[in-house]
């Protein structure tokens, strides 16, 4: 998937040459002849730290087999967003994500058709990726929330992720850092945290109690990253929440989760992926009514993957931590400059969530 030449390093570069050279050596294109391609911006859906494009094909005659629509991924257009993704190796950790793991991952993501990057570019860090286009299948909404039944998908489908890596997880590196921010780089990011509360506090309402526990939060914040950086650890898709996630009904029952948006995978304790969706993604009242329930069901999934010897007092006390660490990610991610409206009401909504998991949880007791 790496080999192709001359790959594009913007949406107006895609050109039929390419797309050709590309879904041929991914073995979907056979003998058939593209004739034109044309390139559209996904919406607000689309992404955050980067930017994504819609390329409908059209092929000579009618009975192509070769998708007609896919999906490319190409970096921010704001000099912010993309110095940060350099700084945290986003757009690196994603193609690594899809050219070494996808394949043997066990919940269900895009197909990978081509994925380049250019290592000498940094800062810039130019990268392309070629992907299956999900639709029609339904997408996530965080501002909208989910169902019981589409939550416990998400969770099982976390749970199968975790368990293919539980026991092996890749080496440390920049391509799998530990945490998502990477421990050698957790001092800054405290650094930032500290800067940008105050400014915060004026965005979200947040319980007093709350808000007199944060300079809590920002001492502790380094210890509890190494905390969940301790064994047992796994891959984790690290951004694990609904924009994220593809919802499909199974011809045989149940819910399909497709997983998209790898830029945050990292090595960490499997439970991040679920504090920070059940912490984002679901109303306090539903959370509150289904949250033990929820948790039993990545454990028991966990088990089912061939999981032992993580109990379920101690994943409780993870889960108390990845609400505080998904609390910290949205508290920078809130001060930052936003691609749109709807990413800053995500943003409203997901601390808001996350305040009143942290209250009703008793969260901030793991710190002491």
């Amino acid at each position: 998937m790496t080999s192709i030449p001359e790959w594009p390093r913007a949406p107006h570069e895609i050109t039929v040459e390419w797309l050709s050279l590309a879904l041929r050596e991914a073995g979907v294109l056979g003998e058939a002849l593209i004739e034109s391609a044309a390139v559209e911006a996904i919406g607000d859906l689309g992404g955050v730290n980067g930017e994504t494009y819609r390329v409908r094909i059209e092929y000579a005659g009618s009975a192509v087999e070769a998708p007609r629509s896919l999906v490319a991924k190409f970096p921010a257009d704001r000099a912010g967003a993309r110095g940060v993704a350099a700084f945290q190796h986003w757009y690196e950790r994603e193609v690594s994500f899809y050219t070494t793991l996808a394949a043997t991952s066990r919940i269900r993501t895009p197909r990978c058709y081509a994925a380049s990057i250019d290592p000498t570019s940094a800062p810039s860090g130019d990268y392309v990726l070629l992907l299956e286009d999900l639709r029609p299948r339904p997408q996530g909404d965080q501002i909208a929330g989910c169902t019981v039944e589409e939550a416990r998908a998400a969770i099982e489908a976390a749970a199968a992720l975790h368990a293919r890596w539980w026991h092996t997880p890749p080496p440390v590196g920049d391509a799998m850092p530990e945490t998502t921010i990477g421990l050698n780089r957790a001092a800054r990011v405290q650094g930032a945290l500290a800067r940008v509360w105050e400014r915060t506090r004026q965005l979200v309402p947040m319980p007093a109690s709350l808000a007199a526990r944060i300079p809590a939060l920002v001492k502790g914040y380094v210890p509890l990253l190494h905390r969940m950086a301790c064994a047992p650890v796994t891959v984790v898709h690290g951004d694990y929440r609904l924009d994220n996630l593809f919802f499909d009904d199974r011809p045989s029952g149940g819910i399909e989760v497709t997983a998209i948006d790898w830029q945050f995978v990292c090595r960490c304790r499997g439970m991040y992926d679920v504090g920070y969706f059940l912490g984002l993604d679901l109303e306090p009242d539903v959370r509150r009514a289904h949250e033990r329930a929820l948790i039993d069901a990545y454990l028991d999934a966990l088990r089912a993957g061939g999981v032992e010897g993580y109990d379920a007092a101690e994943a409780w006390d993870d889960y108390r931590r990845a609400l505080l660490l998904g609390f910290a990610v949205f508290l920078i991610g809130a001060a930052a400059e936003q691609p749109n409206d709807r990413m800053v009401r995500v943003h409203e909504v997901g601390l808001a969530r996350l305040a009143a998991a942290i209250e009703e949880t008793g969260a901030f007791e793991v710190l002491d």
